[in-house]
């Protein structure tokens, strides 16, 4: 809000680069305030802020205020990256905005935390806050309704806050399905590690960060074809189709038969490290500094 901006201004004044995790309101401050002061400004974009779904409530561009202010910061930024491909198109479609130089920095996953313990494994996995735009959005509902086809297998889902999203998903879901609030990383990767098979039932997304972690503890993902998710899992896993519980229930019984969870981690351990993240951000950052130190 307005009160934040002096503190935000003093903060920008000290920088020589503000650096702004996803292009909503706080990212057109911090740009606003660099063009003022003559700093460098980077933008990430990650998904929701790009994005315009109204079948599904879903995005900043259905809101014009959040709207304007995204599209600004998208503009007016220095370096705009995306931990997707995809949201470059999203970029395009939704903001009207074409640059060229827009950068792919994927996420990276500390692998020495997110890593599995050894223990046997038992539970199919799912972890998204219950929303009612998520629970369509991520697929939660369709994992729910897979769970009924699994009477044998326990499910697991992350992310139920008390709320009516969460009580009308708890009476639509059988017996074999266990609800579990947002949790703290530690608490999280217990459950990572406990689980055999890990689920994206997404209908949109930009790189989900715990599909990730997941594979990183050596879950065996099963995910739509929707954006990063098929980045993330390569070969290492199992596709299903968007929507479809009984399709997404045989995805889940074969990927829980196989031994694919050592192959999950390594392709994250080698293709979305976090050091790799680390050294993107740091040669863009370091760039921009330059740049500026030039006109000096």
């Amino acid at each position: 809000g307005k009160r934040s901006i002096p503190h935000l201004a003093w903060a920008v004044l000290r920088s020589d680069v503000t650096f702004a995790w996803f292009a909503l309101d706080h990212a057109y401050g911090a740009c606003r305030l660099a063009e003022i002061f003559g700093r460098k400004s980077i933008v990430v974009v990650g998904g929701v802020d790009v994005a315009r779904v109204p079948e599904l409530g879903y995005g900043a561009h259905l809101d014009p205020r959040m709207g304007y202010r995204s599209r600004y910061a998208l503009a007016h930024s220095d370096r705009v990256l995306v931990v997707h491909d995809s949201l470059r198109e999203e970029i395009v479609q939704n903001t009207g905005i074409r640059r060229s130089e827009i950068v792919t920095v994927p996420l990276g996953f500390d692998t020495q935390f997110f890593a599995g313990d050894g223990r046997p494994r038992d539970t199919v996995l799912t972890v998204g806050f219950v929303t009612d735009v998520n629970i369509r959005r991520k697929g939660l509902d369709t994992f729910v309704e897979a769970a009924g086809r699994l009477p044998d297998l326990p499910f697991v889902l992350v992310g139920a806050k008390p709320s009516a999203a969460t009580d009308r998903l708890k009476a639509a879901a059988p017996p074999n399905v266990e609800f579990l609030p947002p949790l703290e990383p530690q608490a999280l990767r217990e459950q990572y590690r406990r689980a055999r098979v890990y689920v994206q039932a997404s209908l949109y997304e930009g790189l989900p960060s715990a599909l990730g972690e997941a594979m990183a503890c050596g879950c065996v993902p099963v995910g739509t074809r929707v954006a990063g998710i098929p980045d993330l899992i390569g070969d290492t896993g199992f596709y299903v189709p968007e929507r479809d519980p009984d399709a997404t229930a045989a995805g889940i019984r074969e990927a829980y038969e196989s031994d694919l969870g050592g192959a999950a981690r390594r392709r994250i351990e080698e293709r979305f490290s976090r050091e790799r993240r680390k050294l993107a951000l740091i040669d863009t950052v370091q760039r921009l500094v330059n740049q500026n130190a030039g006109k000096d």
